[in-house]
């Protein structure tokens, strides 16, 4: 079910609509037997692109054109409409070709229409179709929809509504189930096939099943990519009639949709005992999980979009996508876990503190004991990161190293700590140059490290400027260092080689504790001291943000799926 332009007040063109009385337009996909009425089944004039409308607040009642040569059956359906507001009203339509009120429309298909006796305001419909002409549970095509509109004194107020398997966009977003989102189902509904015409937007399709013949799948790339892509649907036979009403000329079962890919990002609330999911920088949380979760201390995706959060007290929750159902809890090994990281085959890195000093690897369905256990060299490990050839890098805050691992991770490991006093955050960039956060120097700073390393590696630059209590640090795509200062309530960025002064980021912040950047550049900064994240757009020094409150507490960790193309982000 779509709401095209035109849906609420007005679209009624040169036609009136008597104050009280709204006008429901219904675009259905099947014609009658021929384009177009004869002329006496003609009504009133065009409008909203739509002809043959009959006066506003009647219903027609004209006589079916005569049948085409050879046996025509039309799919019956019946729209019921319960609407709430100042007034209440349930009325039924009838969605056929030839049923009273129905007309064929010139942009295709069938449009049939309805008069509601409605007092102004405002409204909510409730709007369920049906395989029948009873509308009946058992006859339901799909689940019901309810719509808003708003209902004016005096003036036109006309509702659209479409029933058709061919939405104009779509946003995809990793994890949000969108089969059975835009068309009603049964056994009257053509059998779709889906194909990419056009588009950067690279998409494997899951075509519809014979079950759900309106029902398809689209997956993105693992990486992120900023483009589109264009998708034909097109219907095919229908199961249960002599005659398919698709394959008519003027008929509107098929269509095109565009396919946008949003980023998502999730927000680890600390005092909330949940994460919360938000989509492409939108404001309003697309979802929210707790079950299981309790004081989060860190996210990550992996590949497929499911998550991992690491709760506080000795545990850690998978959530697969879209994250609706009960999660997988892996307890076996797990202590105050401070830090996660997944590899590419998709293997968690558990960083376990307090005491524990271990780092423990799980594989897939991660449901048995570690594969590995690490504990040469781990002495309170509060941050992990990998490399492009797998290597496991160590924050060992209590030692002030870091200790890096060779896969299958069992031999002894390179301990750097040449620079190092308090370390408290990694980051590495694509060329395998390792950044750390000292929290504990004086002056803070953030010091990197270039391959190859050795237990002689030393800092090749020091970053002191504008750095103040920092939090978990992060690269953007251009290897761009972000640094959050909870000391300062800002975020300073440096641009290689790092040298210069920092671009510093302002506005809305209170004890930033983390970051991510999108493959757009936008970047989050978690304020742990006012419930919020700060959304900024680059170049980021121009004093405006956006903030996102609703469903944040006390933000922990930022995380974001699928990947930036750029290095992997290494969750604090």
């Amino acid at each position: 079910m779509m709401m095209p332009p035109g849906g609420g007040q007005g679209g009624g063109g040169s036609q009136s609509v008597p104050s009280g009385a709204t006008l429901v337009r219904v675009h259905v996909p099947w014609v009658g037997p021929s384009a177009a009425p004869p002329a006496s089944q003609r009504f009133g004039p065009a409008s909203s692109g739509l002809t043959g409308f009959p006066a506003p607040g009647v219903l027609a009642t004209a006589t079916p054109p005569a049948p085409s040569p050879g046996p025509t059956a039309y799919p019956v359906q019946t729209m019921t409409i319960v609407a709430n507001g100042p007034t209440s009203v349930n009325q039924t339509v009838n969605l056929t070709p030839v049923s009273p009120g129905c007309v064929p429309a010139a942009t295709g298909g069938t449009v049939c229409q309805a008069a509601l006796s409605l007092a102004p305001g405002t409204y909510t419909a409730t709007i369920a179709t049906y395989g029948s002409n009873v509308a009946a549970p058992s006859t339901l095509t799909a689940p019901a929809q309810t719509i808003g509109f708003v209902v004016a004194p005096g003036g036109n107020n006309v509702v659209n509504l479409s029933i058709g398997a061919a939405p104009a966009a779509i946003e995809v977003v990793p994890a949000n189930a969108l089969a059975n989102q835009n068309a009603a189902g049964g056994a009257a509904m053509p059998a779709f096939s889906v194909a990419q015409t056009s588009g950067s937007l690279t998409l494997s399709i899951g075509q519809p099943a014979q079950a759900t013949p309106n029902a398809f799948t689209v997956a993105p790339p693992p990486a992120y990519s900023s483009g589109t892509a264009a998708l034909r649907l097109s219907p095919g036979a229908v199961a249960g009639i002599g005659s398919n009403p698709c394959l008519q000329a003027a008929a509107a079962c098929g269509g095109s949709v565009t396919i946008d890919e949003k980023q998502l990002l999730a927000v680890a609330n600390s005092s909330a005992n949940s994460v919360t999911f938000y989509a492409g920088g939108q404001v309003s949380p697309l979802a929210s999980v707790q079950a299981g979760i309790t004081d989060p201390q860190g996210l990550v995706f992996d590949g497929n979009g499911d998550i991992f959060v690491a709760n506080q007290p000795g545990s850690i929750t998978e959530y697969a996508t879209p994250y609706s159902g009960q999660p997988t809890t892996i307890g076996a090994g797990v202590s105050h876990p401070q830090a996660l990281a997944v590899d590419v085959r998709g293997d968690l890195f558990v960083a376990n503190g307090n005491g524990s000093n271990t780092v423990t690897e799980y594989a897939p369905p991660y449901t048995g004991a570690p594969t590995v256990t690490i504990s040469n060299g781990v002495d309170d490990p509060v941050s992990l990161g990998l490399d492009a050839s797998g290597n496991l890098f160590v924050v060992n805050q209590s030692s002030n190293s870091i200790t890096m691992y060779a896969s299958p991770y069992t031999g002894a490991p390179v301990t750097i700590s040449n620079g190092l006093n308090g370390p408290s955050s990694l980051a590495i960039d694509a060329r395998g140059n390792l950044f750390v956060a000292n929290l504990n120097s004086t002056p803070n700073s953030v010091v990197e490290f270039s391959p190859p390393y050795t237990g002689a590696s030393a800092p090749v630059s020091w970053i002191t400027n504008g750095v103040n209590e920092q939090g978990a640090i992060g690269l953007g795509s251009s290897s761009n260092l972000f640094v959050p200062n909870q000391g300062a309530n800002t975020v300073t960025e440096y641009s290689p080689p790092y040298a210069g002064s920092p671009t510093v980021i302002t506005g809305g912040q209170n004890q930033p504790v983390a970051i991510a950047v999108d493959a757009l550049g936008t970047l989050y900064v978690a304020n742990y001291g006012n419930n919020t994240v700060t959304m900024y757009a680059p170049p980021y020094g121009g004093g405006s943000w956006t903030t996102l409150a609703n469903g944040i507490s006390n933000p922990q960790a930022l995380s974001l799926s699928p990947a930036t193309n750029a290095p992997a982000q290494l969750i604090p």
